[in-house]
Protein backbone atom coordinates (compact mmCIF):
# COMPACT_ATOMS: atom_id res chain seq x y z
CA UNK A 1 0.00 0.00 0.00
CA UNK A 2 1.30 3.44 -0.89
CA UNK A 3 -0.07 6.57 0.76
CA UNK A 4 0.49 10.15 -0.39
CA UNK A 5 0.06 12.84 2.20
CA UNK A 6 -1.19 16.36 1.60
CA UNK A 7 0.81 19.52 2.20
CA UNK A 8 0.76 21.67 5.33
CA UNK A 9 2.66 24.57 6.75
CA UNK A 10 4.17 22.78 9.74
CA UNK A 11 6.41 20.45 7.74
CA UNK A 12 5.01 17.46 9.65
CA UNK A 13 2.84 16.50 6.70
CA UNK A 14 2.45 12.81 7.59
CA UNK A 15 1.04 13.48 11.05
CA UNK A 16 -0.78 16.74 10.45
CA UNK A 17 -2.76 15.39 7.49
CA UNK A 18 -3.77 12.13 9.18
CA UNK A 19 -1.75 9.99 6.77
CA UNK A 20 0.51 8.67 9.54
CA UNK A 21 -2.50 7.51 11.60
CA UNK A 22 -4.06 5.93 8.50
CA UNK A 23 -0.82 4.06 7.75
CA UNK A 24 -0.67 2.83 11.36
CA UNK A 25 -4.26 1.57 11.15
CA UNK A 26 -3.52 -0.26 7.90
CA UNK A 27 -0.33 -1.77 9.31
CA UNK A 28 -2.23 -2.99 12.41
CA UNK A 29 -4.50 -4.91 10.03
CA UNK A 30 -1.37 -6.57 8.63
CA UNK A 31 -0.89 -4.71 5.34
CA UNK A 32 2.46 -2.97 4.71
CA UNK A 33 1.99 0.76 4.08
CA UNK A 34 4.55 3.32 2.89
CA UNK A 35 4.07 7.09 3.11
CA UNK A 36 5.36 9.65 0.62
CA UNK A 37 4.97 13.39 0.16
CA UNK A 38 3.32 14.54 -3.10
CA UNK A 39 6.62 15.51 -4.72
CA UNK A 40 8.06 12.06 -4.08
CA UNK A 41 5.70 10.11 -6.36
CA UNK A 42 8.44 9.23 -8.86
CA UNK A 43 10.70 7.93 -6.06
CA UNK A 44 7.74 5.91 -4.76
CA UNK A 45 7.42 4.25 -8.19
CA UNK A 46 11.13 3.42 -8.25
CA UNK A 47 10.93 2.05 -4.68
CA UNK A 48 7.99 -0.20 -5.51
CA UNK A 49 9.40 -1.44 -8.81
CA UNK A 50 12.68 -2.37 -7.07
CA UNK A 51 10.95 -4.71 -4.60
CA UNK A 52 11.61 -8.42 -5.05
CA UNK A 53 9.17 -9.97 -5.10
CA UNK A 54 6.77 -7.22 -6.07
CA UNK A 55 3.55 -6.99 -4.05
CA UNK A 56 0.82 -9.13 -5.60
CA UNK A 57 -1.80 -6.42 -5.02
CA UNK A 58 -1.32 -2.66 -4.80
CA UNK A 59 -3.62 0.02 -3.43
CA UNK A 60 -2.90 3.74 -3.47
CA UNK A 61 -4.27 6.62 -1.36
CA UNK A 62 -3.83 10.35 -1.88
CA UNK A 63 -5.07 13.19 0.30
CA UNK A 64 -5.35 16.78 -0.96
CA UNK A 65 -2.18 17.59 -2.95
CA UNK A 66 -1.32 13.90 -2.62
CA UNK A 67 -4.28 13.06 -4.88
CA UNK A 68 -2.69 14.11 -8.18
CA UNK A 69 0.59 12.51 -7.02
CA UNK A 70 -1.25 9.23 -6.36
CA UNK A 71 -2.81 9.36 -9.85
CA UNK A 72 0.61 10.01 -11.47
CA UNK A 73 2.09 7.16 -9.41
CA UNK A 74 -0.65 4.75 -10.59
CA UNK A 75 -0.18 5.84 -14.20
CA UNK A 76 3.57 5.25 -14.08
CA UNK A 77 3.02 1.82 -12.51
CA UNK A 78 0.65 1.01 -15.37
CA UNK A 79 3.29 2.01 -17.88
CA UNK A 80 5.58 -0.52 -16.14
CA UNK A 81 2.88 -3.21 -16.48
CA UNK A 82 1.76 -3.13 -12.84
CA UNK A 83 -1.97 -3.26 -12.02
CA UNK A 84 -3.39 -1.12 -9.19
CA UNK A 85 -6.37 -2.68 -7.45
CA UNK A 86 -7.73 0.51 -5.88
CA UNK A 87 -6.91 4.21 -6.04
CA UNK A 88 -8.61 6.29 -3.33
CA UNK A 89 -8.39 10.08 -3.34
CA UNK A 90 -9.68 12.23 -0.49
CA UNK A 91 -10.35 15.93 -1.13
CA UNK A 92 -7.85 15.87 -4.00
CA UNK A 93 -6.79 19.14 -5.61
CA UNK A 94 -7.62 19.46 -9.26
CA UNK A 95 -8.78 16.87 -11.70
CA UNK A 96 -6.98 13.64 -12.40
CA UNK A 97 -6.97 11.13 -15.20
CA UNK A 98 -7.06 7.52 -14.03
CA UNK A 99 -4.85 5.03 -15.85
CA UNK A 100 -6.60 2.05 -17.40
CA UNK A 101 -4.46 -0.24 -15.25
CA UNK A 102 -6.38 0.88 -12.15
CA UNK A 103 -9.29 -1.46 -11.46
CA UNK A 104 -11.28 0.96 -9.25
CA UNK A 105 -10.75 4.66 -8.54
CA UNK A 106 -12.79 6.35 -5.81
CA UNK A 107 -12.68 10.02 -4.97
CA UNK A 108 -14.29 11.31 -1.78
CA UNK A 109 -15.09 15.01 -1.64
CA UNK A 110 -16.92 17.25 0.78
CA UNK A 111 -18.36 19.40 -2.02
CA UNK A 112 -18.76 18.97 -5.78
CA UNK A 113 -15.59 19.81 -7.65
CA UNK A 114 -13.09 18.45 -10.13
CA UNK A 115 -13.81 14.83 -10.92
CA UNK A 116 -11.75 11.78 -11.67
CA UNK A 117 -12.08 10.47 -15.18
CA UNK A 118 -10.75 7.35 -16.91
CA UNK A 119 -7.91 7.75 -19.41
CA UNK A 120 -10.14 6.16 -22.05
CA UNK A 121 -13.91 5.73 -21.91
CA UNK A 122 -14.92 2.78 -19.73
CA UNK A 123 -11.39 1.40 -19.30
CA UNK A 124 -11.64 1.54 -15.51
CA UNK A 125 -14.38 2.01 -12.96
CA UNK A 126 -14.42 5.52 -11.47
CA UNK A 127 -16.60 6.65 -8.56
CA UNK A 128 -16.82 10.31 -7.58
CA UNK A 129 -18.51 10.33 -4.16
CA UNK A 130 -19.66 13.17 -1.94
CA UNK A 131 -19.10 12.44 1.73
CA UNK A 132 -22.48 11.90 3.33
CA UNK A 133 -24.00 15.26 4.38
CA UNK A 134 -24.99 13.90 7.80
CA UNK A 135 -21.46 12.71 8.42
CA UNK A 136 -20.00 16.00 7.22
CA UNK A 137 -22.35 18.05 9.45
CA UNK A 138 -21.61 16.06 12.61
CA UNK A 139 -19.65 17.86 15.31
CA UNK A 140 -19.64 21.28 13.70
CA UNK A 141 -18.92 20.03 10.22
CA UNK A 142 -15.92 18.71 8.41
CA UNK A 143 -13.53 20.87 6.47
CA UNK A 144 -10.68 20.18 4.08
CA UNK A 145 -8.16 19.82 6.91
CA UNK A 146 -10.32 17.91 9.38
CA UNK A 147 -11.77 15.36 6.95
CA UNK A 148 -8.48 13.41 6.76
CA UNK A 149 -8.38 12.83 10.51
CA UNK A 150 -12.07 12.09 11.01
CA UNK A 151 -12.53 8.50 12.28
CA UNK A 152 -15.68 7.84 10.21
CA UNK A 153 -14.09 9.08 7.00
CA UNK A 154 -10.96 7.03 7.71
CA UNK A 155 -13.16 3.94 8.13
CA UNK A 156 -14.60 4.59 4.65
CA UNK A 157 -11.09 4.85 3.22
CA UNK A 158 -9.83 1.70 4.95
CA UNK A 159 -12.88 -0.26 3.75
CA UNK A 160 -12.01 0.66 0.16
CA UNK A 161 -8.33 -0.22 0.53
CA UNK A 162 -8.21 -3.29 2.79
CA UNK A 163 -10.23 -6.48 3.14
CA UNK A 164 -9.56 -9.34 5.57
CA UNK A 165 -5.96 -8.33 6.24
CA UNK A 166 -4.97 -7.85 2.59
CA UNK A 167 -5.07 -5.17 -0.06
CA UNK A 168 -8.65 -5.37 -1.30
CA UNK A 169 -8.82 -7.26 -4.58
CA UNK A 170 -11.16 -6.05 -7.30
CA UNK A 171 -12.76 -8.22 -9.94
CA UNK A 172 -12.07 -7.01 -13.46
CA UNK A 173 -15.75 -6.02 -13.75
CA UNK A 174 -16.15 -4.39 -10.32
Amino acid sequence: MVLFTGLNWSGESHRATGTDALAQDIRRIGVPASIYRPGEWDRAVDDLLSLEPRPSAIAVYGYSAGGPAAARFAKRLGEAGVQVETLVLLEAWGSAEVACTVRLAVQYRLEPGDALSPARPQCTKVQNELIDAELAARGGGLGHLSVAVDPEVMRLVVQQLVQEGWVRRRDAGS
